[in-house]
């Protein structure tokens, strides 16, 4: 049986079975419910890299809320019906702490104050001793039950988190590939005109002592960098294959050579030649097939799709958190995109959006992050800008795309104009608020007309 399905059922049975005490504790405890929280935050917020989080209003407003509804549901009487809404609950939970990059260490201390809270209250209150090892058991196995639930929920969701992080570090080699390439065809032909002076030139050649490429830089390069390189393409392993076979065509000159086997040997040097221009021929190949099976970027647009963008505002969040520095996102839709598919064809509508994120990739900085969120609607994330700084901004693209002639095929040419809804960071946690600010702001920007800017959560002066 899976472990979930077993904490479940022991989560049932204690519920079943202490139904009386349950009950009991939830009416004694009701109203302590306020204090055990205010004790829970006093002592979190003493920890400076959770405290800046929690003296957030919305997170004050919001959490202090949610604990004393969790608290609430906890010590309710459950019954089988209801007893998978409890859990989800707490999937649920372990899920929002992943996304909003809460360290676990944290949420089981803050769980410690809350069981110590309780265990003092109600010490009191039961006069018989067994009445009070009952409740003491009951509730330290509820929590540990409810706690390993959250967990699991949590990693999780962690997991995923992590894989999209490695994914998009490796995006990050991908993107300096053509480079590395061709470092790795200079590394091999280097070789090449080495072993041959060696081979051509060397009085009395020990097969012992064979310059192999496995040990030669580019040998070094496939070990330790080939699998960074791109996780899905399987370079390593061709790359290894080619350096066998270079190593044994080697071998086999070398050992006509030492035999001074003039024709043997120079069919040998032939072979050898063949097959490292075949291993620098599949060098010249990884580039395009980075490319095509790059499933993180958008096939149309080369912007990134939506995979990555939980990751960005993640990490963007965590800076903006520890370093108290701003970020904003712009929400940007091509007004009246539909019209160029209806009129003018699919093709020109590609066209457009083509052209569109080249415009934006010439307006924004190296260090932001462009999204194609979705048909004609586009994302910008700007770290280290605040509302004035993210209006410039806005307005600036929305300006150049107003001045923009757009190519389609068969030599014509339309305008357009963009929709742009701007928010800033506000400090809390749940990054998805700023994403919702700024479509909310974009909505707004289509109501009044289209063409221009609209900030959202931060209230600026336009300059």
């Amino acid at each position: 049986m899976k472990m979930e399905l077993i904490l479940q059922e022991k989560l049932h049975r204690l519920y079943e079975e202490n139904s009386d005490i349950m009950m009991r504790l939830g009416n004694f405890l009701e109203p302590e419910f306020e204090g055990i929280i205010d004790a829970f935050y006093t002592e979190l917020t003493e920890i400076p890299e959770i405290a800046s989080i929690l003296k957030n209003m919305f997170v004050q407003k919001n959490l202090k809320a949610s604990l004393q509804k969790w608290m609430h549901d906890f010590f309710q009487p459950r019954i089988s019906e209801n007893m998978k809404s409890l859990i989800d609950l707490q999937k649920k939970i372990g899920a929002l702490h992943a996304h909003n990059n809460v360290n676990m260490n944290y949420f089981t201390h803050g769980i410690s104050i809350m069981k110590r809270e309780i265990f003092s209250r109600i010490s009191n209150k039961f006069v018989s001793a067994n009445d009070f090892s009952r409740a003491f058991l009951l509730v330290g196995q509820q929590f540990d039950i409810l706690v390993s639930i959250i967990s699991e929920a949590y990693y999780s969701n962690e997991m995923i988190h992590e894989t999209n992080e490695l994914s998009l570090k490796m995006k990050g080699m991908t993107q300096n590939t053509a480079i590395e390439c061709e470092r790795l065809r200079s590394l091999l032909l280097d070789w090449m005109r080495n072993t041959l002076t060696f081979l051509y030139q060397t009085p009395e050649i020990e097969l012992s002592k064979l310059p192999k490429l496995q040990y030669s830089s580019f040998g070094l390069w496939v070990i330790y960098k080939a699998d960074l390189l791109s996780h899905t393409l399987n370079i390593s392993a061709e790359l290894k294959k080619y350096i066998q076979q270079i190593d044994e065509a080697l071998f086999t000159a070398a050992k006509y050579r030492a035999e001074n086997n003039q024709q043997k040997f120079f069919e040998g040097v032939t072979a050898l030649n063949d097959v490292v221009s075949k291993g620098s021929w599949f060098i010249s190949t990884i580039v395009d097939q980075a490319i095509e099976i790059d499933t993180g970027m958008d096939m149309l647009t080369r912007l990134f799709n939506r995979r990555y963008l939980d990751t960005i505002l993640r990490r963007q969040t965590d800076i903006s958190i520890k370093q108290k520095i701003p970020y904003s996102i712009l929400m940007l839709d091509i007004d009246h995109f539909k019209k160029v598919n209806d009129i003018h064809g699919h093709d020109s509508g590609d066209a457009v959006l083509k052209q569109f994120s080249e415009l934006l990739l010439l307006n924004v900085r190296a260090s932001d992050f462009i999204f194609r969120y979705g048909g004609e609607e586009f994302l910008a994330v700007l770290g280290n800008t605040d509302g004035k700084g993210a209006y410039i901004v806005a307005e600036k693209i929305r300006r150049k795309c107003e001045e923009h002639i757009f190519q389609l095929p068969a030599n014509k040419q339309i305008s357009k104009t963009c929709s742009i809804g701007v928010a800033v960071y506000d400090g809390h946690p749940d990054y998805n608020r700023i994403v919702k600010f700024a479509d909310m702001a974009l909505y707004e920007a289509k109501e009044k007309g289209r063409n221009q800017v609209v900030v959202k959560n931060e209230i600026i002066a336009a300059p």
